[in-house]
């Protein structure tokens, strides 16, 4: 992985399940990792390997999906066997609404109930 996230970027991140009463256009994403039209937003951490997010694989709409994936998993990716996954040093924290890829995978009305 490039651009390994810090101890102090994961302590950030609320632990899993303490978002789960805010409606997903408001949860904030605070990690974007990708790697070529990969795409992984984190929005919780357990504190030790797994994150909560979104999910988009190969920029396929109807493949995305909310679930758990693993840093361990992500440090070992490699695309085409040398791209290795992209830990965003630019990414500002945003509300997932206000993510341009992700809205197009769910209908409007998902992202505010």
């Amino acid at each position: 992985m490039i651009n390994i996230p810090t101890m102090e970027q994961l302590n950030k991140l609320p632990r899993l399940y303490e978002t789960e009463n805010i409606c997903l256009g408001e949860k904030i994403v605070h990690l974007h990792f990708t790697a070529d039209r990969c795409h992984w937003w984190a929005i919780e951490w357990d504190d030790q390997d797994t994150f909560f997010g979104h999910v988009l694989l190969n920029e396929w709409n109807q493949e995305a999906k909310f679930g758990y994936f693993n840093l361990s998993e992500l440090l070992d990716i490699k695309v085409w066997g040398w791209l290795e996954v992209l830990n965003n040093p630019f990414w500002i924290p945003k509300p997932m609404k206000e993510i341009a890829l992700i809205p197009k995978t769910f209908r409007s009305q998902d992202l505010f109930v």
